[in-house]
């Protein structure tokens, strides 16, 4: 006998919600009213106008370049006009290049990196250095990636300069002292313990978990592997991971290419290779890039949290990576799902039913896999409820076709997020962080738009046909399970779990 798993328990539950609808009164409900009403006579609500026609985007003009000297990469989008520019350096390093059973290494590793280094020959504390960013006119953005970690400032022309020497010597000659890793560890500690209470954080960690199982990107970072990170650990994967060949520089803005290749080579000229390093990372042994999600627990999990003040309701489906070629299909296919105000999940879970605040969805990709993840939050009754118009969106997308109008405002949305991000220089450093780490060719910002605008109603269908199956999703609801079931047996094939004894760090989430 075939056992029902709880994704088709949900998805035969009734979906009736509790819709309510707001009553104004007084000069405010007339004023709304007369606004509403048409001036012809008629009676007929006023149309919406129609999309306009899509404007091209100017592609950015990106280059990239390696420095044969010390093979350091060098990546420039000009942006003349405005006198500003940021600057960012890039390391091929972060949480996937932790040592065994060291999870956290990387990430106090970048929190060190402001705490203390040597200028000039001289040591300078994290005040110090805060203070020299200052009289830049900036403060120091440290960024962690699941392969990344990136420095950066925004300054004025004149003092990108000083600001790329200041990022380099913090990012080369950091101190790393003992005394500020117990600090910065201790601090990290009690912060994810904090967030740990929350449900929606704690669902999206063991979604993570969950989803992507023995993959290295389900590992996690949890207060005990904190505690297990040693003062060698961090002083070690320094030594391993910054070094020339393995960091970018960029500059985006108010800099042109030929002033910021001397640029760079005035201030970083003098780093070399070290040479009993060179075959360290032949094989990039921390996060193999063609491997794919290795789950092991059941399809749903019921995390039981009883102090939760509402329920967090996670749906996971597999996405695809960044060089598949339905990858701007599948982008657009979660845009119509879950990306927006007018998305559907929103339309149906909050402004039909009042269900939730807000329904969101997010992709988590890497070059050849990645998830998408939709999330809620709602009242503890109802959990069982959104679960359920989660997958069944989800499912309909292969079944009902995305109409043009649809389409057209998706991708709107979607190109204008695009052009905004763009916009700013920080914004450039941003997209070209989340290229650079995945090998992507600097020329896939200009190409991203007018991929996007080649995308037809049935591809995004197609995607969701071929992704997108019932025994694919994965459910996490986080809140206090006795009481979502207080009348009725836990769903068959649903495993329920408590939050005080998970192991986070396992793939099985228990010891």
């Amino acid at each position: 006998m075939k056992r029902r798993t709880w994704g088709h328990w949900l998805l035969g539950m009734a979906t009736t919600g509790c819709a309510t609808q707001s009553k104004l009164s007084g000069p405010v409900a007339a004023a709304g009213q007369a606004a509403a009403r048409p001036t012809d006579g008629s009676t007929s609500k006023p149309r919406l106008p129609e999309p306009g026609p899509l404007r091209s985007l100017p592609a950015p003009e990106v280059s990239e370049e390696r420095l044969s000297d010390n093979g350091l990469t060098l990546i420039v989008a000009p942006r003349p006009g405005l006198p500003l520019a940021s600057v960012a350096l890039m390391v091929r390093c972060g949480p996937a290049f932790d040592p065994p059973g060291r999870r956290g290494c990387a990430e106090l590793m970048a929190a060190l990196l402001t705490r203390g280094a040597l200028r000039r020959g001289r040591a300078v504390d994290a005040g110090g250095l805060a203070r020299q960013a200052e009289a830049l006119g900036s403060a120091v953005s440290v960024r962690v990636e699941d392969r990344l970690i990136v420095l950066e400032m925004t300054v004025l022309t004149p003092r990108v300069a000083e600001a790329l020497a200041l990022l380099s010597d913090l990012l080369r000659h950091p101190l790393l002292a003992a005394a500020d890793l117990q600090a910065v560890r201790a601090q990290a500690r009690d912060a994810l313990a904090l967030r740990l209470q929350d449900s929606a954080v704690l669902a999206g960690l063991v979604a993570r978990r969950a989803a992507w199982g023995r993959h290295p990107l389900g590992r996690l970072t949890t207060p005990d592997s904190l505690m297990g990170v040693r003062h060698e650990d961090v002083v070690a994967l320094h030594r391993r991971c910054v070094r020339p060949d393995r960091v970018a520089v960029v500059l985006a803005g108010d800099v042109g290419r030929a002033d910021a290749r001397a640029l760079v080579q005035s201030v970083m000229d003098d780093w070399r290779l070290p040479t009993d390093l060179l075959e360290a990372f032949a094989d990039e042994p921390g996060l193999p890039l063609s491997t794919r999600p290795e789950p092991l627990l059941p399809p749903t999990l019921l995390i039981n949290l009883p102090a939760a003040t509402q329920s967090s309701v996670l749906v996971c489906a597999p996405f695809v990576g960044t060089d598949a070629a339905d990858h701007p299909a599948g982008h657009l296919a979660a845009a119509v799902i879950g990306a927006g105000y007018s998305a559907r999940l929103n339309q149906d879970i909050r402004i039909r039913r009042g269900l939730s605040y807000g329904v969101t969805g997010r992709v988590e990709q890497q070059r050849d896999a990645g998830l998408f993840i939709a999330s809620a939050q709602t009242a503890h009754a109802h959990a069982a409820e959104v679960a359920t118009l989660m997958q069944t969106q989800l499912l309909a997308l292969a079944q009902q076709p995305v109409t043009p109008a649809e389409l057209v405002a998706r991708r709107a949305a979607l190109i204008g997020g695009f052009a905004r991000q763009l916009d700013t220089t920080s914004g450039m450093v941003a997209r070209i962080a989340d290229d650079w780490a995945r090998g992507g060719a600097s020329d896939r910002l200009a190409r991203w738009p007018e991929r996007l605008e080649a995308v037809s109603p049935g591809q995004v269908g197609e995607f969701a046909r071929r992704h997108w199956a019932p025994e694919r999703l994965r459910t996490v609801i986080v809140g206090p399970i006795d009481r979502l079931f207080a009348s009725a047996a836990l769903p068959v094939g649903s495993a329920r779990l408590e939050a005080r004894t998970l192991v986070l760090d396992s793939p099985t989430l228990r010891r």
